[in-house]
């Protein structure tokens, strides 16, 4: 497979059509947004005892503001906080996923001569969402019934052995690492084969992993390729988002409590004047990215006959 066709091609895509970049913002809600947030947050004497003053008052401060907010008598409001979050996640998520199939429809019809317009490839992936969706969660539902079953596996073993056998499954639990990535790929296969060959989620998971199993090599490639171009410019990107960080960082320390607050104010400031720009990098990134994976399932299935398209 040629790599660098198929990347140069991405990027004439992307660029020409600056359409897919709205596609690519939406994406990158469904893909950022993060339910795991832990709010058992705890920072004793011992956690800070080492640290400066200054880093120590303003933990302690935390601290006890935290706890004073989350008591019994703010269980209610906590708990509709929880379920405004959920539902806000749900939300990204769903515009996630819209954002995704827009991506691959844009990049398909690039392909093929059709139109690429925002209200163009909206419409076509309007219709293409309510199974797009039902296959994402699917494929999110997977991984979560066998982590699950591992976790309820090995503390069962974990019992049986007295703890012991827990260390013989530390080289398994390595393996977990690369496990997922190679399921990030057939994931990304299973959805681009429902949109591009109008598959149902049974038939779309079964091509994905005929093409998963017969191109191995060439996914490991791609997506080895992807990863670091995208951890290089992830690391570049950060470099201003650092700067921006630092008059916050600068301020903490004082003993000044006027200093810190004018540190988080400039940093407020910066992060609102860049966040735009942020988010649009953002968006060419993710754009560029599913146009590489959707131009690979095709090179990859150029010349191999395809599932049975639903009617």
């Amino acid at each position: 497979m040629d790599f660098g066709k198929i990347l140069t091609r991405s990027w004439e895509i992307i660029w020409k059509y600056k359409a897919l970049w709205i596609f690519g913002i939406l994406a990158s809600f469904g893909s950022n947004f993060n339910f795991g947030g832990n709010f058992n947050y705890s920072f004793g004497s011992n956690d800070t005892r080492n640290l400066p003053p200054e880093f120590a008052r303003f933990f302690a401060n935390w601290e006890r503001s935290f706890n004073q907010f989350f008591d019994e008598r703010r269980v209610w409001f906590i708990a509709g906080l929880v379920c405004v979050a959920l539902l806000i996640g749900l939300l990204f998520w769903v515009v996630g996923v819209f954002g995704k199939v827009g991506l691959i429809k844009g990049v398909l019809n690039a392909e093929a001569g059709r139109p690429v317009g925002f209200r163009a490839v909206a419409g076509e992936s309007w219709s293409l969402l309510g199974r797009a969706l039902g296959l994402s969660f699917l494929l999110i539902l997977l991984p979560i019934a066998f982590i699950l079953l591992l976790v309820v596996a090995s503390a069962a073993f974990g019992v049986a052995t007295l703890g012991i056998g827990l260390i013989c499954l530390i080289p398994f639990f390595c393996l977990l690492l690369p496990l997922f990535l190679l399921y990030f790929l057939y994931t990304e296969l299973a959805i681009i084969a429902l949109i591009k060959e109008n598959l149902g989620l049974g038939e779309a998971l079964t091509r994905g992993w005929e093409v998963f199993r017969s191109n191995l090599g060439n996914l490991i490639g791609m997506g080895l390729i992807l990863f670091v171009g995208s951890l290089l410019v992830g690391i570049l990107i950060s470099l201003p988002v650092v700067a921006i960080m630092a008059p916050a960082f600068f301020g903490l320390p004082a003993q000044d409590p006027n200093a810190l607050g004018s540190g988080l104010l400039v940093t407020g400031i910066l992060f609102l004047i860049a966040l735009p720009f942020l988010i649009l990098i953002n968006g060419v990134i993710r754009s560029y990215i599913q146009s590489a994976w959707t131009l690979t399932y095709m090179h990859l299935t150029a010349s191999k006959p395809r599932a049975k398209a639903r009617a």
